[in-house]
């Protein structure tokens, strides 16, 4: 996996990028997380996705 870096929109010179992780389907799934509010942090280089 990696983290990719996507432009949004672009209003006259400024950019709007939006950064996206493909993460595997099960792990999604079974995380009981879709369609809710996340928070994300960085501790020690691993990114960390909990419920907000």
């Amino acid at each position: 996996m990696k983290i990719m870096k996507v432009l949004d929109k672009k209003v006259g010179n400024t950019e709007y990028i939006k950064y996206r992780i493909n993460i595997p389907k099960k792990i999604a799934e079974d995380s009981g997380l879709l369609n809710k509010e996340v928070k994300v942090k960085l501790e020690k280089k691993k990114i960390i996705i909990e419920e907000e």
